[in-house]
């Protein structure tokens, strides 16, 4: 699979400069799953993680793509992530298959109030460690009032070390099943898996 990007133009209402009296907050984490580097970008990449479960009213939406498909994580495609005290709101920019997807954020996003956290760009980097290892990186830009810098990078740690608890239990989970699955498979190929009466 080859890198793609929006060939639309991101246009002014995503990124510019940090507006007066704000400082860029940055925050960067990484995660080790015991899952090849396909299931996790699988995972991460399917937009169902994010709209099922949702407790509402919080909500993630895809808008569907110009040309009518489904929106999803490709370039190009708007999506808003909002509920009470915030709104999240944004377009996917670069995204290399099993290697690299951002999310850049519009003008107008904001968490609590747009006078104190405004998300700019979320970006997650994929690594295979071994065949059956992998590795997350991701980082957080947002423009927030100085003082309170602290405190978002308080609550996003630990937003994102839930994130990464959760990530961790499920993609367990999902390995667990597909070993599983291929356990059976083989002794239903061996014929092992037949009941003799």
């Amino acid at each position: 699979m080859e890198a793609r990007s929006a060939d639309v133009p991101l246009g002014p209402l995503v990124g510019g400069p940090t507006p007066r009296g704000f400082r860029t907050h940055v925050l960067d984490r990484t995660w080790r799953f015991g899952v090849p580097v396909e299931v996790l970008w699988s995972w991460l990449n399917d937009p169902r993680t994010f709209t099922r479960g949702q407790l509402p009213p919080f909500r993630v939406e895809f808008l569907p793509m110009e040309d009518g498909r489904p929106g999803g994580f490709e370039p190009g495609c708007l999506n808003a992530h909002h509920g009470p005290l915030m709104s999240f709101h944004g377009v996917i920019g670069e995204v290399r298959p099993h290697e690299y997807r951002d999310l850049r954020y519009s003008y107008g996003s904001y968490a609590l109030s747009m006078r104190l956290a405004r998300p700019r760009r979320l970006e997650f980097w994929f690594e295979a460690e071994s065949p059956e290892r992998s590795t997350l990186r991701m980082r957080l830009e947002t423009d927030t009032r100085a003082w309170f810098g602290p405190l978002w990078g308080g609550v996003n740690r630990f937003f994102w070390w839930n994130f990464g608890l959760s990530a961790r239990l499920l993609l367990r989970f999902r390995a667990a099943r597909r070993s599983r699955a291929r356990a059976e498979a083989a002794q239903g190929a061996d014929g092992s898996g037949r009941q003799t009466r």
